[in-house]
């Protein structure tokens, strides 16, 4: 058709005119025009029918009841986002074929949606947030006849989306997706009533997306309104992108766990997909993304949480996940750090007594002193089971029996820089934490293959931050603002408070294979822990990921320190562990240590094995790590560098030690410096701190038998005997006394470090002993070690 439908609509009243919207109908008011007999005479049928129009619609409430409970989206607006009050530009063309399929093409242009809440009935005085999305679409819909099973329907549809920008506010402020392009194409899924499951199957959909930054505001006039009304731009969180080709089949069935509500059921293949990061034009990317993951019982109701607080709930029965991201990259060089496998399952279980399931119970306000508007969820997880996997230039290091668990409550709000009701606020996305307790344990390391014999070792990750298991009570945020050191990336601010944790630096495995075991091992128990962070900067820069501290501050108080069981092991006593930086930093590169010299010197493989050394080509992945802690002096009670051992100590009706009533040793206000005041401020400077160069590779490394006879999992050796890895020995490996080439290619993997640590200065200030009478007399009084420099080539293997 060739000629168009216009001006349908008119006047000053919120217009409703399209046929999409019908859904809706009596939410918005519209004064309509007949169309004149010369203008009817204009419309042509045989080639379909164009409809062009300007839309704009307003509605004070969009509810959605289950069991008498609703959901309620006020304020809800559409419109242009071009002119405040001005109805966006839509052109519709429909078109029946002659197999009687239903053709349409679309163009919407400069469209504004927006909703100024979301609230749930039973929770009043506060809400969900707003949500905002300013996009132009050109696209097209064909629907025909006969599906799967069929009777059902089968469609193809594709749009191109720009000038988007997708948003989230409370209480004035925003963080949003700005300058998103889009495209989508999904042809031939089809759409069935299958008993009394609706089944959508797509046999791939495909697309990209990309936004050029990712921004904060703390402008309440920015809510959904064009870049007219932005003002200055500030600093980005940086930009993203992904591609992704999925094939997935969704099952809808009417009914929740609690009656009405939906239940939904997923199968979704990850054909291909990347994602990339973008700071200033450097890269963190994840590339050759495939997998699968399919949803068991998802339950959608309008309900209440375990304190009966109203609620929108997902609850799942099942969730099991694979993904392998084939090269994480980073940096201006695009080189990579290795390739990554991960695998879990999401299912109801047990863990120490107590049963968890996974579920996710949304509710308005966030914190309590932010505002009004926020996200609260009440969470709940159970990881029955989890394997990840890193392989580093074809050699494989498996962390298997990944388990966790949790319930608590998890705030989200974006706040501004500001004390309000004498809670700290940053601008940025702020996700805080209330109440959660929690816990994770690792059953052990396998190397090489999945089915490789488990292994000891897990406390390698300890130089990550990482326990072997780890269980915890935590209330505090992480505040995640836009910009980093310059420019684009992230600043960070948190505060943390964890009680009641209990904390294994050494444990054996909780499962070998016969059922879950008491751990033993070498535990921190009754630990309390407080953790300041103050303008943290991350970026991804030309050499990696970078992160720059301001200031940081912790206290670390343990109760005990056990051997053998967590719950009544002996034990060393109390350790408190204070730390307080200023300038600290950390460089996260890719590519690890190359070819190196172990055991000798040179440069080449001839100069190193005449040296009497071993030449190691450790491949070109890898991670390489630069650290630099600088040791501030003490400014207070909390702000310090301290160690405080205590023994002999009071106890109370449980048995507990009594903190403060025993004997100790304390070390200091400990402190790095430069060795002397060189920009004339009257203060020694404290730039160089300690210095530590880390390059790790997985890679293969010797090791021989310590003593005669049988090893713990019975495999007979002599003294001396180098350990080879072989599928066909009942554990996995043998012991040879002269190892051979093939043996060589056959040596255990393990983590190799090549390291270097170094400081100028590094003081401390006294040393007491502490009397539980007599209070504390120092001993050492100013001691200061210069001019540190120590290398080391290590390779930690797991062991059985």
């Amino acid at each position: 058709m060739h000629k168009s439908i216009t001006k349908i609509l008119s006047s000053q009243q919120p217009v409703f005119t399209t046929v999409c919207m019908l859904v809706i109908t009596g939410l918005a008011q519209a004064d309509m025009q007949s169309l004149d007999d010369r203008a009817l005479a204009e419309v042509q049928g045989q080639s379909g029918i164009t409809l062009e129009m300007d839309l704009s619609m307003s509605a004070d409430r969009l509810s959605y009841y289950d069991d008498g409970k609703g959901v309620h989206i006020e304020g809800i607006k559409i419109g242009s986002s071009e002119v405040e009050g001005k109805g966006a530009f839509h052109r519709t063309r429909i078109d029946i074929a002659s197999d009687a399929s239903l053709n349409l093409e679309y163009l919407v242009e400069d469209r504004r949606i927006e909703f100024s809440d979301i609230r749930l009935g039973g929770a009043p005085g506060v809400s969900l947030g707003a949500v905002f999305l300013q996009h132009s679409l050109d696209g097209f819909f064909n629907l025909r006849k006969g599906g799967v099973a069929g009777n059902g329907y089968t469609f193809d549809t594709a749009y191109t989306m720009t000038g988007g920008r997708l948003g989230y506010q409370t209480n004035g402020n925003s963080v949003f997706l700005d300058d998103i392009t889009m495209g989508f194409e999904a042809l031939g899924v089809t759409l069935d009533v299958i008993g009394n499951t609706l089944q959508l199957a797509a046999p791939e959909v495909k697309g990209q997306w990309s936004a050029g930054a990712i921004r904060f505001s703390d402008n309440p006039a920015d809510h959904g309104v064009g870049s007219a009304g932005l003002g200055p731009q500030g600093p980005s969180y940086g930009a993203l992108a992904a591609t992704y080709n999925v094939s997935s089949t969704t099952g809808i069935t009417a009914g929740g766990r609690e009656g009405q509500g939906l239940t939904i059921d997923n199968e979704t293949i990850i054909n291909s997909a990347s994602f990339i990061y973008t700071d200033d034009g450097n890269v963190l990317a994840l590339r050759d993304i495939t997998g699968e993951y399919r949803i068991a019982d998802l339950r959608l109701d309008v309900g209440t949480d375990w304190n009966n607080r109203s609620a929108l709930a997902l609850t799942l029965s099942r969730l099991s996940v694979e993904v392998n991201i084939g090269a994480i990259e980073m940096g201006g060089i695009g080189k990579s750090m290795g390739s990554v496998n991960m695998n879990f399952i999401l299912e109801d279980s047990v863990f120490n007594g107590e049963a968890y399931s996974n579920a996710l119970y949304i509710q308005g306000g966030g914190h309590s002193d932010a505002g009004p508007q926020g996200l609260r969820l009440a969470a709940e997880w159970s990881l029955s089971s989890a394997n990840l996997s890193y392989i580093e230039d074809g050699n494989q290091v498996i962390v298997s029996g990944l388990q966790s668990w949790g319930r608590g409550d998890v705030t989200v709000n974006v706040t501004r820089d500001e004390t309000r009701n004498g809670t700290r606020f940053y601008d940025g996305l702020r996700i805080g934490f209330e109440g959660l307790k929690a816990g994770y344990r690792i059953n052990g390391l396998r190397v090489g293959s999945e089915d490789a014999p488990l292994q000891g070792g897990t406390e390698l990750l300890l130089a990550l931050g990482v326990y072997p298991a780890y269980e915890f009570e935590m209330d505090g945020h992480v505040t995640l603002g836009p910009g980093g050191s310059s420019g684009d990336g992230l600043t960070l601010n948190s505060d943390i408070y964890i009680r009641n944790g209990k904390a294994a630096v050494v444990a054996s495995p909780f499962d070998e294979g016969g059922g879950e075991v008491s751990q033993k091992g070498i535990w921190l128990t009754g630990v309390s822990y407080e953790g300041h962070v103050r303008d943290m900067t991350i970026d991804v820069a030309e050499e990696g990921l970078v992160m720059q501290t301001g200031e940081a501050w912790s206290t670390m108080d343990v109760s005990d320190v056990r051997v053998g069981s967590s719950d009544d092991g002996a034990s060393f006593g109390r350790f408190r562990l204070q730390s307080f930086e200023k300038g600290s930093s950390m460089t996260l590169s890719p590519g690890g240590a190359g070819d190196v010299c172990v055991g000798g010197s040179g440069a080449s493989a001839a100069a190193c094995v005449a040296s009497g050394g071993t030449w190691e080509e450790r491949g070109q992945e890898g991670v390489s790590i630069g650290m630099k802690k600088v040791l501030a002096r003490a400014e207070g009670a909390d702000k310090r560098n301290s160690i405080l051992w205590e023994t002999n100590r009071n106890q109370d009706s449980q048995g507990n030690g009594l903190n403060g009533t025993g004997t100790g040793l304390l070390v200091d206000d400990i402190h790095t410096s430069d060795g002397g005041d060189f920009n004339g401020d009257g203060i020694d400077d404290n730039t160089f701190g300690i210095q530590t160069d880390l390059s790790v590779d997985v890679y293969q490394t010797r090791v021989t038998k310590k003593e005669d006879g049988p090893d713990s999992h019975g495999v007979i050796g002599n003294k001396g005997d180098e350990k080879i890895m072989d599928p066909s020995s009942p554990q996995g490996y043998r012991y040879v006394s002269t190892a051979g080439a093939a043996d060589i290619a056959n040596r255990p993997l393990g983590f190799a470090v090549k390291a270097e640590s170094r400081f100028k200065e590094l003081s401390i200030n006294n040393v007491d002993l502490i009397h539980r009478n007599g209070g504390a007399q120092t001993a050492i009084y100013g001691v200061k070690l210069q001019n540190f420099d120590i290398r080391a080539n290590l390779t930690a293997t797991p062991i059985p």
